[in-house]
């Protein structure tokens, strides 16, 4: 069922069947990708490929692995710490079966940190990968894909004002995930929030940021600005993907990177 770990398909364009993207809220907005620093990108390709049974793709000298609901983008650079202590303390994912997943895990002589019943009423498990990414797996036998992007877990010291912003800003929906009652879905993923009153910002630590795709960049970047966002990085067009992206802080110190075309990397 999952690749080995030296047997990898590498793909110029995503399968039409396996990877598939969110399409766009009201606001024009889906979850796009996370964007994960690693010190060892052969090997951090392997292991999501192997764990998510995800498709890598290589393109323009950007490399990734996408699943049903986004992208896992890898910059090749030691990252200045671990996700667990910054903003976005882990990021979750559910697979068909996640027995299976957690004895791939095992196989290949990394640990399983945690298991235990979730809040949903499905089995999960946390495990980090080398680069000090924390995954969260839940398991849902009902799932039509091997793997699924679930959510991404916000750490702040004000969680519902961060929350209440993903909503103004993105479109995000309101609902209680499980035991959790701060968080909101965005076409492609759930964004969950929690409280805690010391964490870092991203930018350069092993989750270095989290995209959104954006039907017209230009139109809500001056949308963000209007709302007092100031840009890292102004929409600038990449050529080599055709796309155009921009950079900015969420209030909490996540980097986020909007995009308009990378949901057709």
């Amino acid at each position: 069922m999952r690749c080995a770990l030296i047997a990898i398909t590498t793909l110029l364009v995503p399968s039409p069947g396996l990877g598939q993207l969110a399409g766009p809220n009201d606001r024009g907005v889906a979850f796009n990708h996370v964007h994960l620093r690693v010190a060892d990108l052969d090997l951090h390709k392997a292991l999501w490929v192997g764990l998510l049974d995800g498709v890598l793709i290589e393109k323009a000298g950007y490399t990734a692995v996408q699943i049903p609901g986004a992208l896992i983008f890898f910059t090749e650079q030691e990252p200045s710490a671990p996700s667990v202590g910054t903003t976005v303390d882990h990021v979750g994912f559910k697979v068909r079966d996640l027995e299976a997943a957690l004895g791939w895990w095992r196989d290949q002589g990394h640990t399983v940190v945690d298991e235990w019943s979730g809040g949903e009423g499905l089995p999960q498990a946390y495990v980090t990968m080398p680069n000090g990414t924390r995954v969260e797996l839940t398991g849902d036998s009902a799932l039509p894909e091997s793997s699924e992007m679930h959510h991404v877990h916000h750490y702040s010291s004000r969680p519902q004002e961060l929350l209440d912003w993903y909503v103004e800003v993105f479109g995000g929906v309101p609902r209680t995930r499980g035991t959790i009652q701060t968080t909101a879905d965005v076409p492609g993923t759930n964004l969950s929030f929690a409280e805690s009153e010391s964490v870092s910002p991203t930018k350069g630590t092993a989750i270095d940021h989290i995209g959104f795709e954006v039907e017209d960049i230009d139109a809500f970047a001056g949308t963000l600005k209007e709302r007092g966002v100031e840009f890292e990085v102004e929409p600038f067009y990449v050529e080599s993907l055709d796309i155009w992206v921009a950079f900015f802080f969420d209030p909490a110190g996540t980097r986020v990177e909007i995009s308009q075309g990378l949901n057709t990397f």
